[in-house]
């Protein structure tokens, strides 16, 4: 029994992310993570996946937080019904989950992602937006059913505003930083997470495995040059 699960996430209402992107991240998936998994995307979305992708509705308890919105502004996105992979139903996902952004960049083998053993494990982005003490919201590995507070303790708006007021930024992400930040596991340095805000040259370090685009550039752009090796099926 496959015991590992890669998971995105996809709603309708923003152009900029489809069901061809998450048909080229399972790709890249199967072509560098090569321990047996599943691929599930989480989504209101009906056609447009091909085989390999595992299409999961997103629960109605998850689709109960899309109405509120992140405090960044519009142009952000707003991400709480991600909340839900902190559920006990989020069991339903399997033993070890990795929790993906859609616009990440695979560029070598990434079995070791999964080789801690801790029940979460979280990754401390280097640049400095929101400040050193947080925990990136795109990617985690995650033993479904640990911490529960990130997803029970949710008190919409008053949460919102307690997360924002601690010095936490972005959506989802503010909130699981105020809870887990300093009580978790996070990747070392050496397991060659990037965001693409922490390549100022914009070239691709030689022990990067995956890129994250959060910003306006996405890997689909073609833009650094190297993308468009990686970004493919």
């Amino acid at each position: 029994m496959t015991t590992r699960t890669v998971v995105t996430w996809l709603w309708a209402g923003n152009r900029e992310y489809l069901p061809e992107h998450v048909n080229v991240l399972a790709a890249m998936f199967r072509r560098h993570l090569t321990l047996p998994h599943r691929f599930v995307c989480i989504t209101d979305i009906k056609a447009g996946f091909e085989e390999g992708v595992e299409v999961m509705p997103i629960p109605a308890s998850a689709q109960k937080l899309a109405a509120f919105r992140t405090p960044e502004g519009a142009r952000f996105p707003s991400c709480y019904r991600r909340l839900w992979m902190f559920s006990d139903e989020a069991k339903c996902l399997g033993k070890r989950v990795l929790m993906t952004d859609l616009d990440v960049l695979l560029t070598r083998n990434v079995d070791h992602l999964f080789a801690p053993r801790a029940k979460f494990v979280g990754w401390q982005p280097k640049a400095s937006w929101g400040g050193r003490e947080r925990i990136g919201g795109g990617l985690y590995l995650l033993t479904p059913g640990a911490h529960p507070e990130v997803y029970e303790d949710f008190q919409g708006m008053a949460s919102i505003v307690q997360a924002r007021a601690a010095g936490y930024r972005g959506s989802d992400q503010a909130w699981m930083s105020y809870m887990l930040f300093g009580k978790v596991k996070l990747w070392p340095e050496s397991a060659g997470i990037y965001s693409i805000r922490d390549l100022k040259d914009g070239q691709l370090p030689d022990d990067a495995c995956l890129i994250q685009f959060n910003g306006t550039g996405k890997p689909w752009h073609g833009k650094p040059y190297w993308t468009r090796e990686h970004w493919k099926k």
